[in-house]
């Protein structure tokens, strides 16, 4: 079953995620552009993984095929690029094959708009429709027009951007000395190259083309980040930067080799875009990501605009002009002035300018937040997600709360899962993740005890919620 999830489309190589799917999923989305008028040229990526670029020529013979104008990068490239490369040139479409973080065996394709934008629910699923009534009788045989297919760079206009939107002189003078690892995916030559072009001094890990990605998933999760931890280390860095494999996602790590939390990061970047850099508009927050962005923004004076998981949903925000900034808890942070996707190479490289200009460790400003906005900690658990466990939470979603965990439940929402909100500030979110076969169970409370309580709790009721969706069945 081919299905967009709020990340794009992925599954396992060889199972569903095959030529012949991919050349109906590309059929398909050029019909869907054609019933909407919206047929131009078409920019065509991939990153690292074992057949991305086979899959990239896949989707260039489809769509020559059908007599549009298709261009082809020269090498993998960052998601974010792809954004930019689509917006810069007014392309129709973005195709960028890539599975982002998850596992080697995995492959996806993310769909741009003409506005750098990821494509709309709207548009994925009519796609998905399309799919549907053409897969039966798919003619999955295509000829394609050589003089419709063209190569370009595609980077110039984003590492120009790189250089536009970030505050160098201050980054070179600090003196900063800064680790990268770009966990073996598509920043390599990006990120580092761009703080050495301005000769700051950097050190390099995991920096090779490698499609199983050093047999783990490219993933910035402390874990994965032990090489960096230790160049850190080795090197007498203040701060250590990574990017997952198609780089829209961060990781950071502090001079004593700490890796600080997603949360805590977008937390301080969001600080610093309002009150340094006076970045306009109000912020955009999925419903798992930490509340110190409400804190921080209610400081500033700024709205915050909740909504489910999926940076999708900061589309029209972005283009109203609501939203300034964008902040999702899987690191994810898009900022309205450079790129309103996420990048993570821009926030990675925006926490060195942060560093640079306040002239303090990482570790001391992350205290310098708690002290101005009290303390919050964070988790994200993640379980085996089985047919009875989607049931599970479904069924756990129709009921009602009063208290959970000792405390009173303040609010409900159940439009992405199952989210409590404690009288305590404290709140605890359950979801099936769309990417992926997993449950996610997100909690925030202003201390480890109570943090582990919350996660405790919201476990024990999906596994007495599954007991009771196999009695039934039984």
């Amino acid at each position: 079953m081919i299905h967009f999830g709020t990340s794009g489309w992925r599954g396992i190589v060889g199972q569903e995620f095959t030529f012949r799917n991919v050349r109906l999923v590309m059929d398909a989305a050029l019909t869907v552009l054609r019933e909407r008028g919206e047929v131009g040229e078409i920019i065509v990526s991939y990153d690292t993984r074992l057949l991305s670029e086979k899959f990239a020529r896949e989707a260039v013979a489809v769509f020559t095929h059908h007599g549009v104008r298709t261009v082809l990068s020269e090498r993998d490239l960052p998601s974010p690029c792809v954004a930019h490369a689509v917006r810069e040139r007014g392309a129709t479409l973005g195709v960028m094959f890539t599975a982002s973080h998850n596992p080697a065996e995995y492959n996806g394709v993310k769909l741009f708009d003409r506005h750098g934008m990821l494509a709309e629910r709207e548009v994925t699923d009519a796609i998905e429709a399309v799919v549907v009534a053409k897969a039966a009788d798919f003619e999955d045989f295509y000829v394609p027009q050589p003089r419709l297919a063209g190569t370009a760079s595609l980077a110039e206009g984003y590492l120009a951007s790189l250089e536009r939107d970030l505050d160098w002189a201050a980054i070179t003078r600090s003196g900063l000395v800064v680790a990268v690892d770009p966990l073996f995916g598509t920043a390599r030559e990006f990120l580092d190259r761009v703080l050495i072009a301005h000769g700051v001094t950097t050190h390099v890990v995991h920096t090779t083309k490698d499609p199983y990605f050093g047999g783990y998933a490219p993933e910035c999760t402390p874990s994965n980040l032990a090489g960096l931890r230790e160049k850190v280390r080795a090197a007498g860095a203040q701060i250590g930067l990574a990017t997952d494999g198609d780089a829209d996602r961060f990781g950071v790590i502090d001079g004593k080799c700490r890796p600080v939390s997603p949360n805590l990061v977008i937390a301080l970047l969001a600080e610093y875009l309002l009150k340094r850099r006076g970045e306009p508009g109000g912020i955009g927050r999925t419903v798992a990501t930490t509340r110190m962005v409400d804190r921080v923004a209610r400081a500033a004076d700024r709205e915050v605009i909740e909504t489910p998981v999926g940076f999708t949903h900061f589309n029209p925000l972005f283009r109203s002009g609501r939203i300034g900034i964008a902040t999702e808890e899987s690191a994810g942070l898009g900022v309205a002035s450079h790129l309103p996707v996420r990048d993570g190479i821009y926030a990675a490289l925006l926490m060195a300018e942060l560093v640079a200009v306040e002239g303090r460790p990482l570790d001391e400003l992350v205290r310098r937040l708690f002290a101005s906005y009290g303390e919050l900690v964070s988790r994200r658990v993640q379980l085996p997600l089985r047919e009875r466990t989607r049931a599970a939470v479904e069924k756990v979603s129709k009921r009602t709360f009063k208290e959970f965990a000792g405390q009173k439940v303040m609010r409900e929402d159940q439009r992405d899962g199952v989210l409590l909100e404690l009288a305590d500030g404290s709140w605890v979110l359950a979801r099936p993740a769309s990417t992926e076969p997993k449950l996610r169970i997100y909690a925030e409370a202003t201390s480890s005890r109570q943090l582990r309580t919350l996660v405790r709790e919201m476990r024990l009721l999906v596994r007495e919620a599954e007991e009771g969706v196999l009695h039934v069945r039984d």
